[in-house]
């Protein structure tokens, strides 16, 4: 018997007036896949995270997770449940250290008792490589150091679903390179991922499968490299059929 989904979006519509932003998306994603998410800005891929993460409200369709239906949970609840996201441009407390920006995470996103968060705080410095500038102000941090900060967040709140907003927007090849090392240790923990990403070879490197969003709608499914060969998408998803460099 097949295993129930970790992530099941179904019809999943948001509208602003008479803007339709998400248009009846429908997706699935097992324990321990990687799914990436490609589409033109504007497609609505960020409002997507955004209904699945709880900080926006769908006009309609149903959001299960863990086999419960937390369509009308808040983002806090499903924060608490597993769910966790990094965003596109990264907002750490930069008067706080590395530390106590992960800290944060754990205590407060995932309710651990102190101890445990300080123990949850350690591990994901040393995974995402931060440890050895722990006590570093996040203000001082350089552009890849915040990327990392920000999956460190996400990470202390012990997600069994990250969803990762264009964490790869801006590096170079050698950081970019680094980074996709580091999603890796994470998906071998068993974390499932969905990944929105301009940076296309980024992707290919760790996804199991590719969803295209245009206008709000799925225009798209499959295997990742059959998606990329599809003449569909190289028209819709301009300027970004070339998988060698790093796009913003």
């Amino acid at each position: 018997m097949a295993s129930v989904p970790l992530l099941s979006v179904s019809g999943l519509v948001k509208r602003y007036g008479a803007l339709l932003v998400t248009d009846d998306v429908s997706l699935t994603l097992a324990p321990g896949e990687a799914l990436g998410i490609l589409g033109p800005n504007g497609a609505g891929k960020t409002t997507l995270f955004n209904l699945i993460a709880g900080t926006v409200a769908p006009s309609a369709g149903t959001i299960m997770f863990a086999g419960a239906d937390v369509t009308t949970l808040r983002a806090r609840e499903r924060c608490r449940r597993g769910i966790a996201r990094s965003f596109q441009i990264p907002h750490p407390f930069v008067g706080m250290t590395i530390y106590e920006n992960v800290l944060t995470g754990a205590a407060f996103g995932r309710g651990l008792t102190e101890r445990a968060a300080q123990d949850r705080c350690i591990d994901v410095l040393e995974r995402t490589g931060l440890i050895r500038k722990a006590n570093a102000l996040a203000g001082d941090l350089t552009l890849l150091e915040r990327k990392r900060l920000e999956l460190a967040r996400a990470l202390a709140t012990e997600p069994s679903l990250l969803l990762l907003d264009e964490i790869a927007g801006g590096l170079t090849e050698a950081e970019c390179q680094s980074l996709i090392g580091t999603i890796r240790d994470v998906r071998a923990t068993g974390v499932s991922i969905i990944w929105i990403e301009h940076v296309v070879h980024a992707l290919l490197a760790v996804v199991d499968r590719m969803t295209v969003l245009d206008f709000g709608r799925k225009i798209a499914e499959g295997d990742p490299q059959a998606i990329m060969a599809s003449p569909e998408v190289a028209s819709i998803y301009m300027g970004l059929e070339d998988h060698g460099g790093a796009h913003g």
